[in-house]
């Protein structure tokens, strides 16, 4: 089964996502792949985020254009141009609120984490 038919359970004791009142919550991502760290470059870690994200998006039955809010993680704000270099490919209609947060550090070694929220019906506004 590939990432994005089904994510990884967190190996921390957390629930990957959680349905509460039309949302659902995503536990913060990171670029894991099979328990490893995507290091092949920054932009590529951001894409494996997304992966992740997209796999628990698909097991609810929701795609990004759900998403309505997103917490970025970064340990380094030099980072924030390829960020978005990648985070405007998966929002197409409209893009979600956001904050981007610079930290001291991340689980694994990761330069970049998200949060995010989705409404369980697809929104236009």
């Amino acid at each position: 089964m590939s990432t994005i038919e089904k994510a990884a359970a967190p190996a921390v004791p957390i629930s990957k996502a959680l349905v509460s009142n039309g949302f659902l919550f995503i536990s913060g991502q990171i670029g894991s792949a099979g328990g490893q760290l995507v290091s092949t470059s920054f932009q590529d870690e951001v894409r494996q985020v997304f992966t992740n994200i997209e796999a628990i998006l698909n097991e609810h039955n929701l795609t990004f254009s759900h998403i309505v809010s997103v917490t970025v993680y970064l340990t380094d704000m030099r980072y924030f141009d390829e960020l978005n270099a990648v985070y405007q490919n998966y929002f197409v209609d409209r893009f979600p609120t956001r904050t981007c947060i610079a930290v001291a550090g991340l689980p694994k070694q990761a330069r970049v984490e998200l949060t995010t929220t989705a409404s369980l019906e697809l929104t236009t506004s």
